[in-house]
Formats: structure tokens, sequence, C-alpha cells
């Protein structure tokens, strides 16, 4: 019976613990898709988000890759002058699918644009990490090649 009812209390605490992780992983994500959903037209609500330390890369390896903007610049100059250069319609992103826990946040968006040199619907993945219950840093992934096309003037040519 001592054995039936220690069972019992673990399981209730690992059960509470869970939930904790849980909660603490869904709110990560919500934020996290909220900076997504706002960060070129309520720059404000997606800054209001971000620790004092925060870092944004795109980690590709062309133009802007590898550049760390931080919380200031990255509104001020990237999304306010660079992007539009280059998406001058705009982009919609659409999440398909995300995963998130106490530390950080993952999402896979499918992105639908014309770009500068044509049409532009890339794949991306966002990594967010968490630090004081704010959005610590960001690194954006996605195709180089499409960026390279699409977006600036690089083109691909045969090798011999």
């Amino acid at each position: 019976m001592k054995y039936f009812i220690l069972l019992i209390s673990l399981s209730i605490v690992t059960s509470c613990n869970t939930n904790k992780q849980s909660s603490q992983g869904d709110f990560n994500l919500e934020m996290a898709q909220k900076f997504l959903d706002n960060i070129i037209l309520n720059p404000e609500i997606a800054k209001s988000l971000l620790h004092d330390e925060f870092t944004f890369s795109w980690m590709g390896l062309i133009e802007q890759g590898g550049e760390i903007w931080n919380k200031d610049n990255l509104f001020n100059e990237y999304f306010k002058t660079i992007i539009p250069e280059i998406l001058p319609n705009g982009i919609v992103l659409n999440t398909v699918d995300s995963i998130s826990d106490n530390n950080g946040v993952a999402i896979i968006q499918e992105g639908d644009a014309v770009g500068k040199n044509g049409e532009y619907d890339n794949k991306y993945v966002w990594i967010f990490k968490m630090m004081d219950g704010l959005i610590f840093s960001v690194r954006e992934y996605n195709s180089d090649i499409l960026v390279a096309t699409q977006l600036y003037d690089y083109k691909i040519v045969p090798l011999e």
C-alpha cells in the first residue's frame, strides 16, 4: 500500500511538472509567432517582445548573410529599408509546423511573394532562443540560391 501511494504521488508530481514545461513551451511559441506576425506591419509590438541583448541573423552566405542585427537596427534598417528593396510587394508567410520547449522555439514557414527578380516562394526555419521571458535571439534559415537569384542579381552558371 505504501508503494502504491508513493507511485501515485510520483505520478502526480511528474504530471504537474510536465504541464508547467508544456505551458512555458506554449507561451514561447505564442510569443515567437506574435513576433513573426508583427515584424513588418507592427514593429513596435514585435520589438516589445525582445530582450535588451537581442540578436538576429539571416544565416545565408550572400549579401546580408551572417550579419548580426540588434533590437534597434533590425527594425530601423533591416525591415525598413533592406527588405522592402528586395521584396517590394511584401511577403505572406504561412506557418506549417513548429516545436517549442522552455528554452526556445523552431517555426517552419512557407513564403509567398514576388521578389525584385520574379517569383519568390521560399521555405523558412526560424530558430528562437528565449531568456527572461523574452526573445533573446532569432536565426533565420532558407534557400540561399532562391534568395540570390530572385532577390539579388546573382546568376546560376553551369560548371564546365
